[in-house]
């Protein structure tokens, strides 16, 4: 099979069970048309398209307005957008790629990062951003909690070490042994559940029968809710450009329902403007103060986590801004969504989104010896 002479890129992607035999459908088929308009052959594919006798990979090509499965060539460029959930399908998705590097060596677009305690680890190395880092700890059990609760004014927030959008995580609170625990989160549906036990113990118990096997995380919890009591925090995306470097591709304010307790759109929160939204919470000059503090911590955390996890391409920061105004790092996503830009009629951060990895593609593939 002849190939494009500007390069193949391979999107690999979860399988659906949706309309669609492929997740994020909506995604793949802009940035096949963005691809295509600058010559390049962009084709979306599962794990499972990967087989030992073959010297193509069957993926899904967007032509004429429909998507049409074909043989495509093997990538040039491996843009890895397959989100593993357990252990077993994070190793059927290793062992595919290494199959398909054997068949053709090709270059990761970015290596990814490798769950959040492990971002947290790299990041707490740096005392520039220590400050900013809310006190994190792998969960042991429920002695381990027990002293957590005594020693952090009877509150904690829990999530999962390596869960997405928000499930599994949970608010703890006890007020006194008389009033047992009380607790708030989002169960593996997204759905908000409210639990109250009579005593801490019962509370600890159904605790674990919710975690299992899972690893999760103890963090301090704070008060990150909106002057309305909606939870907030703000996205900014990180991208690599056309030459190759780090640039604030956009951000946004990202609003949960009143007296939930995360702000991700997959679970019904809604996005606004960043500053607007942070000056009418925090006045002019508060508001501008926590987009200087957020903007100079996104321009450092993608060198710091590169230095340590490889080449990155991407990633959405997370940060929280307490009712004092000060500024905290949530989370690192290193696949990002990015319909926040166009919730909030950010169009040309949206486009960009979107243009900028296949630009940074195009440059890694013009940079090879």
């Amino acid at each position: 099979m002849l190939r494009p002479h500007k390069g193949v890129i391979g999107i690999l992607v979860s399988e659906s069970k949706g309309p669609f035999p492929f997740s994020e459908n909506n995604y793949c088929r802009k940035l096949c048309l963005i691809g295509n308009k600058q010559g390049m052959h962009i084709y979306v594919f599962c794990p499972s398209s990967i087989t030992q006798d073959r010297s193509t990979v069957q993926g899904y090509c967007y032509e004429k307005g429909t998507w049409n499965r074909r043989s495509s060539p093997l990538p040039d460029i491996l843009y890895d957008r397959c989100f593993s959930h357990d252990r077993k399908d994070q190793q059927r998705k290793q062992n595919a790629l290494s199959l398909l590097y054997e068949k053709q060596p090709f270059i990761y677009l970015a290596r990814g990062l490798t769950g959040k305690w492990s971002v947290y680890q790299v990041l707490k190395k740096y005392p520039d951003l220590t400050l900013y880092l809310p006190e994190t700890h792998k969960y042991t059990g429920a002695d381990q909690l027990s002293e957590w609760l005594c020693t952090h004014n009877g509150q904690v927030f829990m999530k999962p070490q390596n869960g997405t959008h928000g499930k599994r995580t949970m608010h703890i609170k006890v007020s006194s042994p008389q009033e047992g625990l009380r607790l708030i989160g989002r169960d593996n549906s997204n759905n908000i559940f409210k639990r109250k036990f009579p005593s801490v113990q019962e509370g600890f118990e159904w605790i674990h029968k919710f975690i299992g096997n899972r690893p999760f995380l103890l963090q301090t919890y704070l008060n990150l809710n909106s002057t309305q009591g909606e939870p907030f925090d703000i996205r900014v995306l990180m991208q690599k450009n056309s030459k190759g470097i780090w640039e604030i591709t956009g951000r946004a304010a990202r609003v949960g329902q009143k007296h939930s307790l995360t702000s991700n759109l997959h679970g019904g929160g809604s996005a606004r403007k960043a500053l607007p939204f942070l000056c009418r919470e925090f006045g002019e000059n508060g508001g501008r103060n926590a987009i200087t503090v957020i903007d100079h911590l996104s321009r450092d955390i993608p060198l710091y986590l590169e230095s340590h996890f490889g080449r990155l391409a991407e990633l959405g920061i997370d940060f929280g801004v307490d009712r004092q105004g000060k500024v905290w790092i949530l989370e690192v996503n290193s696949k990002p969504g990015r319909s926040s830009f166009f919730r909030i009629g950010d169009y040309k951060s949206a486009r960009k989104s979107i243009e900028n990895p296949i630009d940074y593609a195009r440059y890694l593939l013009l940079s090879k010896p």
